[in-house]
């Protein structure tokens, strides 16, 4: 082979390399139908798997509490109605363990962010069931079940 020609063969291998190149980065750019598609596929699947509900103070004494939860997910078959019965102990702060139980509920469907329709601020917030925010998500449920009492 000439030196031309090893040259040439050179040149061509380090162009293909090149438009290769370019074209996955072009497809990192822009996702094809089939990747935005899988994409849409697993968020719907991750959102599905979360659950909506509301919750609702039933009775409150010195010691004991019920409350109840109607949850549902995406799919309405597989919608629950529970009703929790709270004990603080003797001594205990009954509405810190009211909400110390709703957030283990709330664990159970997320382990990050969620959205809390508030009845009283009127409107949707993004809270944290992180454990590292249990305090301000306790601080939270009680001023929005309670009143800060």
């Amino acid at each position: 082979m000439t030196f031309a020609n090893r040259n040439r063969q050179r040149r061509e291998e380090a162009e293909q390399a090149a438009a290769q190149e370019n074209a996955a980065a072009r497809a990192a750019e822009n996702p094809s139908a089939n990747d935005i598609a899988r994409a849409n596929i697993a968020f719907q699947d991750k959102r599905g798997r979360g659950t909506n509900g509301v919750f609702q103070i039933i009775s409150m004494g010195p010691r004991v509490a019920q409350y109840s939860f109607r949850g549902w997910t995406t799919d309405q078959r597989r919608s629950q109605n529970q009703l929790i019965e709270v004990d603080a102990g003797f001594g205990g702060n009954v509405q810190l363990a009211v909400v110390d139980n709703m957030i283990a509920l709330i664990r159970r469907y997320y382990q990050g962010d969620f959205n809390f329709d508030s009845q009283r601020l009127g409107r949707v917030v993004t809270l944290s069931a992180r454990p590292e925010d249990t305090k301000g998500l306790q601080n939270f449920l009680l001023n929005e079940f309670f009143g800060g009492r």
